[in-house]
């Protein structure tokens, strides 16, 4: 009788490591799948561009967690990613160099800053805040734009990030920094034990002394930050500045949270878990699109992962 109710135990035990980690061992099936299903998939050429071109979809997923951590939602992902790919490339033709980055992505933490304050200060609701905020922005790099694109092709910051360090390509060098760098934030600051103690409960929190106002603030300006880092990464793949760029980013993000293990409703989620959604994400487009698979069919399979992946967690 001992021994049943031990395998039963084990197999409790198993089940909620599998519903913990779904997001991992979704991530190996699907490679393993993908190496089976394309030949191509596994060659050196595509294993680097999944890399590259998904990195930047992680960067703006960390960004998107920080502040899905508190329990809010920043809808303009997308146009943050337009108008720092517009501006940089502007202010790099203006001769600006190295300053251009610096002074875009300062304006992207104040930009972020600025829909924090809107949440925390004048109470309005997060996903009605940054929808103003995605159209102010959209707005403001269709008229820097003035209908063309700015291209700087030959500049510093196309020959680097088409470029490699220590034989990795930089934008995913950029990523793990920003993994790091916020791994650390969350994991071993007052500030990252703040946020997720504010999306557990605004209230307990206020009352335990943590300045949730303040914290807000600082949420939202490094989600900002982090759209705008993967704005100047793009930029300097496309080699120009355009605004029709960024649609869709903020879906993308939001699924790899969501993918990634982190409510929706604030309190949980995890820097590590996020890269792997957004880098599972990057592998089942790949994959559909070594397959031939069309764009439409392709966004129902993702509704479908997004939706799988909140139910399993849900079971937990």
């Amino acid at each position: 009788m001992s021994n049943e109710n031990n395998q039963g135990v084990n197999y409790k035990k198993l089940a909620n490591f599998a519903l913990s980690n779904f997001v991992v061992i979704a991530f190996i099936v699907i490679f393993i799948a993908s190496c089976f299903l394309s030949p191509a998939f596994l060659t050196k050429g595509n294993l680097m561009s999944v890399l590259i071109q998904n990195s930047i979809y992680a960067i703006c997923a960390v960004g998107m967690l920080i502040i899905i951590i508190t329990g809010g939602i920043d809808l303009a992902t997308g146009s943050f990613v337009c108008i720092t790919v517009c501006l940089t490339a502007g202010f790099i033709q203006s001769g600006r160099g190295i300053a251009s980055v610096v002074i875009v992505l300062l304006m992207a933490l104040g930009l972020g800053a600025c829909s924090g304050m809107m949440v925390a200060f004048l109470n309005i609701a997060p996903f009605i805040a940054t929808l103003a905020m995605t159209t102010i922005l959209k707005g403001a790099a269709y008229m820097y734009q003035t209908g063309q694109s700015r291209r700087i092709d030959g500049t510093f910051l196309p020959n680097w990030v088409k470029g490699y360090s220590f034989g990795i390509p930089n934008p995913v060098i950029v990523m793990i920094i920003v993994y790091l760098v916020f791994l650390f934030v969350l994991n071993r600051t007052k500030f990252g034990r703040g946020i997720y103690a504010i999306g557990g409960n605004m209230e307990t929190a206020h009352l335990a002394g943590i300045p949730v106002k303040l914290y807000l603030v600082i949420s939202y300006a490094l989600g900002g930050l982090c759209f705008a880092i993967g704005g100047v990464l793009l930029c300097g793949r496309l080699g120009m500045g355009t605004a029709t760029v960024g649609d869709g980013y903020e879906m993308d993000a939001i699924a790899s949270v969501v993918i990634g293990g982190a409510s929706m409703s604030g309190g949980t989620g995890s820097v590590t878990k996020t890269i792997i959604g957004a880098m599972l994400m990057g592998v089942l487009y790949n994959i559909m699109n070594l397959m031939g698979i069309a764009s439409y069919p392709q966004m129902i399979v993702k509704g479908i992962v997004i939706i799988l992946a909140v139910l399993l967690y849900k079971r937990k």
